[in-house]
């Protein structure tokens, strides 16, 4: 009989070639939870997933239980690699449960059109739209996850926020969690400028003293006040983020630091 246990080194050999589909969070062949409020966005930032793959040549197969908005048909116009798909009842008599639909159609969908990545939006729905154990969310999670195991698939589930325990229970379920980075407006992600009378300090007779500390005050507002994201798309406090003795040290810090003074700043 084969042996069907592997050593450490036998183990990593198998399991060092999957490659992130995103950021470093959402791995091939595993299972990813997008979860957040009902009026986020989750679509939107789904589709820019699925074009940032499908533009490395991967097939991608999404799954949408309702009617996708003008704004994000004209994302995926043009998109060969990319397979939408709204499951649908047979006819008006058809009793299948909606879940069991979705469940078959990925099946399919499997072995029909090559696709290895799915993104299913949303679970919400699906629960919503069916009845007996299929009505909860978290049963309709484990079948999904079950089926991403079964086959070997990458799957990317969008769901709405609910209760803190129903919530855990599905985070429990994925392997990751992708959370929706801050969409405020860039002057709102960027470290902003303080008010003038925030910053003014009287005069002083050493200009490179008063560049000083007003840098220093600077520095101080940014860290206790804003939050920047990383080129990883992770939202981390301005003082945690690794990123910031460059900035500090950049052209650009010292530009914005010179705005928030009356006289030239010096360096």
């Amino acid at each position: 009989m084969e042996n069907r246990f592997s050593t450490a080194d036998t183990y990593i050999d198998k399991n060092s070639n999957f490659c992130n589909l995103y950021a470093d969070i959402w791995q091939e062949n595993t299972t990813s939870l997008l979860l957040s409020p009902r009026e986020s966005d989750k679509t939107s930032f789904a589709i820019d997933i699925a074009n940032s793959l499908t533009s490395q040549s991967k097939k991608v197969f999404y799954i949408t239980t309702q009617r996708l908005s003008k704004s994000n048909l004209s994302k995926i116009t043009g998109n060969e690699n990319l397979y939408v798909h709204s499951p649908e009842f047979a006819d008006a008599k058809d009793k299948t449960d909606f879940a069991d639909i979705v469940i078959a159609d990925i099946e399919e969908a499997i072995e029909s059109t090559g696709a290895r990545i799915f993104i299913v939006d949303s679970l919400s729905r699906i629960s919503a739209l069916s009845f007996g154990k299929n009505a909860s969310a978290n049963y309709v999670m484990k079948r999904l996850v079950a089926l991403q195991v079964r086959h070997k698939i990458s799957l990317l589930v969008l769901a709405h926020d609910a209760t803190r325990a129903a919530n855990r229970s599905l985070i429990n379920l994925a392997d990751s969690q992708i959370e929706i980075p801050n969409t405020e407006t860039t002057e709102e992600m960027q470290p902003a400028i303080p008010p003038q009378h925030q910053l003014q300090e009287p005069q002083i007779d050493d200009p490179q003293a008063y560049n000083l500390a007003q840098r220093q005050k600077l520095i101080d507002y940014i860290d206790e006040e804003f939050m920047i994201i990383d080129d990883h798309g992770k939202m981390v406090k301005f003082k945690d983020w690794k990123g910031r003795e460059d900035y500090l040290h950049s052209q650009l810090f010292f530009d914005l630091l010179a705005k928030t003074s009356n006289q030239q700043t010096v360096y």
